[in-house]
């Protein structure tokens, strides 16, 4: 393939370069105007979220108290 394209006149190749990198241009531009899928819409779920990192943050508080008191408990 490539060796076909380096026996291709150069204003045809030129043109053959350019549409490929107006390809690739157009295929970065399309994924990047994607919707961002990881984004909450409705207040609802923006809530349940900010509920459930709050609750992780509260366990992971009482889970290290309790592992340090129960270290506290083992060196005595």
């Amino acid at each position: 393939m490539i060796e076909q394209v380096g026996e291709l006149p150069p204003a045809l190749a030129t043109v053959l370069g350019i549409f490929v990198l107006a390809l690739i241009v157009l295929v970065v531009w399309g994924l990047v105007r994607l919707p961002d899928h990881t984004r909450l819409r409705s207040p609802e779920a923006r809530e349940r979220a900010q509920r459930r990192k709050e609750s992780r943050r509260r366990q992971e508080k009482l889970r290290s108290r309790r592992e340090s008191l129960q270290r506290r408990a083992r060196r005595r």
